[in-house]
């Protein structure tokens, strides 16, 4: 009985710190801003375009649960969503469609570096990265894609590959890289890299990476509506 009692304590603990380390974490970045300087809304979509002007967004493919980039740079593909961790409390669903509970406009922003699900809009999965091959030392099976795997909400161990950040790379306009490092486990070993493109027989894949940057910028999408 007092194992139980300890048990359930030391849980009840690591829930209070997990909670506490995600508040700090989101409680003293800058707003991620859109192309026209708007803060980023959880629950509104938006299209990630390259700074280049190219319109390249990621598209989700229907018939395999990996992230492709459309091969047509005019196509803007499916919009994204971003939910931050804190936020998801705040989710509820009615008829199998989300939405959130009155909030104030300034806990819906997206700050950055901080942890959140990306998903595209009309698909209840959230991008996922993938587990690396550790068992083959070849250049493709050490790729980590991102995937449409994940289950929303519910920070912590188990979700530990669902959770994405928006890093700044430019302070002179508002271009990121979306980041995968996330805070949501101390006590996880991740190995962090930056969201980018592998090129895989004429195709192009977000994948995870170390070595490289990829920028994105946000544009806000036309008659977007939160959830």
């Amino acid at each position: 009985m007092g194992n139980r009692f300890l048990i359930s304590g030391l849980l009840f603990l690591a829930s209070i710190l997990q909670r506490e380390a995600i508040a700090g974490s989101s409680s003293r970045h800058e707003a991620v801003l859109d192309t026209d300087g708007n803060q980023l809304q959880a629950g509104v979509e938006y299209s990630s375009f390259r700074p280049s002007g190219e319109r390249r967004n990621a598209t989700s493919q229907s018939q395999i649960p990996t992230v492709k980039q459309h091969s047509h740079d005019m196509n803007v593909g499916a919009p994204l969503i971003f939910s931050p961790a804190l936020i998801l409390n705040s989710l509820e669903e009615f008829a199998g469609i989300r939405y959130l509970r009155e909030t104030p406009l300034e806990e819906r922003r997206i700050e950055e570096e901080t942890d959140l699900n990306v998903e595209f809009l009309g698909i209840k999965r959230v991008w996922q990265v993938e587990a690396a091959d550790r068992s083959s030392s070849s250049s493709h099976s050490q790729t980590r894609y991102v995937t449409l795997k994940g289950q929303p909400g519910n920070p912590g161990p188990s979700t530990v590959r669902n959770w994405f950040k928006i890093e700044r790379i430019s302070r002179s306009k508002p271009e990121y890289r979306i980041a995968y490092c996330p805070s949501v486990c101390n006590l996880c070993h991740v190995e962090c890299g930056t969201v980018g493109i592998t090129k895989e027989s004429g195709n192009k894949w977000l994948s995870v990476s170390q070595h490289r940057v990829f920028p994105f910028v946000f544009v806000k999408a036309r008659h977007s509506e939160e959830y």
